[in-house]
């Protein structure tokens, strides 16, 4: 472990003696200090009205107090512990990178995002794992300023935030509130990545709309699209997918309408979204109409679309509109025992045994061609990869099943799975139907 130089160890004593006797006395927490604290960290305070909005002011007022000079202070100790050649001002980088998580750890949150900002000032940019702590660290302490400026800073080193870096930022917009700061966060994500695609809004809005958070993420969404560069498919295919999932269908057929119009094309994943959504609540004619809508764009079904249709139309008791989609499907895709099974259960329910009884056999006939559980674990054994990345890349492939492509996903986890497509392929389609015939 590190050894903090004396000056160094005796100025984070004082930080945080300084920070609980901000705590502990409400005269500390007003007057000039905490405007020229704000101004050194490009952030001008505002009146709160909500409650929520009020603590946070009164937090940040708590980190703000500091004595007078402590902000050179810091940089004057950060120097002296870091610099391996005084008087030319080299840094050595894993002393920052240990300085800065030793400061976060500590509690000093403020002193560690400005030696963020100091450090980004020339050009020094702390690892990923570091960034990720500190936005925990703000996150945890629901000090939003802080945290978007932390995140802010990880866009502009160029290092690619993962899935733990949008997993933090999802978690810090589940304890906010204040709607206008959300905004002012996406302006300043939107700004610093125009010149990008939209992945990282993509992942943002994917994340949040994990962690359930559906209003924020349309005020997000609201909010992309007001510039069309900060959206694309992936976007709609994500809110849709979230409106599907929450219940808010009219919503939804709303959102794929307005879609269309703003220029941005459904894709197989747009309408496996839509009509798996609809088959859930046993809308049959508008799976139908998308359904004849996808194939007059020239986007052929896949896996996900035959079972969808074949689980509705059975579900329904169309058990011949069933049958001549099973059949279409076999003829370009490979079925699955569980497509097999319902179907099976369908026929029964329609008084059909016979037919069930046919089907059955054909199924235990062709079983060993079947996908099924067993065939994954063989394919799976032996085989090594990154853990991290094969996580995250499942991620990815689970996304493109489920209606959200590549949203919340490093590209370099698809690197890692790039040779394993076959294997990759085969359980999104496992996954694809054995998920959608348990809703």
């Amino acid at each position: 472990m590190r050894r903090f130089s004396p000056a160094a160890a005796a100025l984070l004593l004082r930080r945080s003696l300084a920070a609980a006797a901000a705590a502990a006395s409400p005269a500390l927490r007003s007057g000039p200090r905490q405007l020229v604290r704000a101004s050194l960290l490009d952030e001008s305070l505002s009146t709160q009205t909500s409650s929520a909005a009020s603590t946070m002011a009164v937090q940040y007022h708590q980190w703000s107090s500091s004595a007078d000079g402590d902000d050179d202070e810091v940089l004057e100790a950060f120097n002296r512990d870091c610099c391996t050649d005084a008087g030319a001002g080299v840094l050595d980088d894993s002393a920052s990178t240990a300085y800065v998580e030793k400061l976060c750890t500590s509690g000093n949150l403020p002193d560690a995002v400005q030696i963020l900002r100091h450090l980004h000032d020339r050009k020094i940019h702390v690892g990923l794992g570091t960034f990720n702590l500190v936005l925990e660290q703000t996150g945890e302490v629901n000090n939003f300023v802080l945290f978007a400026k932390v995140f802010r800073y990880l866009l502009l080193s160029k290092i690619a935030p993962d899935l733990t870096s949008y997993t933090n930022v999802a978690k810090a917009l589940q304890k906010l509130d204040d709607y206008e700061l959300i905004l002012k966060f996406v302006r300043q994500v939107m700004e610093i990545t125009h010149d990008r695609d939209p992945t990282v809004m993509n992942r943002i809005v994917f994340t949040t709309a994990k962690y359930g958070q559906i209003d924020k993420c349309l005020i997000i969404f609201e909010e992309l699209k007001k510039d069309q560069r900060g959206l694309d498919v992936v976007t709609f295919n994500t809110i849709l997918d979230m409106l599907g999932k929450a219940g808010r269908v009219d919503q939804m057929l709303q959102e794929v309408k307005l879609m269309d119009e703003l220029g941005h094309s459904p894709d197989i994943v747009t309408y496996n979204t839509v009509i798996n959504c609809l088959r859930r609540l046993g809308r049959l004619d508008q799976c139908k109409i998308f359904a004849r809508e996808m194939v007059e764009r020239g986007i052929d079904p896949d896996l996900r679309t035959y079972t969808a249709l074949i689980d509705i139309f059975g579900r329904a008791g169309h058990i011949t509109e069933a049958l001549e989609m099973f059949d279409q499907m076999k003829r370009s895709h490979q079925p699955s025992i569980y497509v097999y099974r319902a179907l099976i259960s369908d026929l029964k329910k329609a008084g059909q045994f016979e037919l069930a009884q046919k089907l059955s056999e054909e199924m235990k006939t062709s079983a060993s061609e079947l996908l099924g559980p067993e065939d994954f674990k063989q394919k799976f054994k032996g085989r090594k990869i990154n853990k991290n990345k094969w996580r995250e890349g499942g991620s990815y492939m689970r996304g493109e099943v489920m209606g959200a492509i590549s949203s919340p996903v490093d590209p370099a986890a698809i690197s890692a799975i790039y040779d394993w497509r076959p294997v990759v392929s085969s359980l999104a389609r496992l996954l694809s139907v054995r998920d959608e015939l348990q809703c």
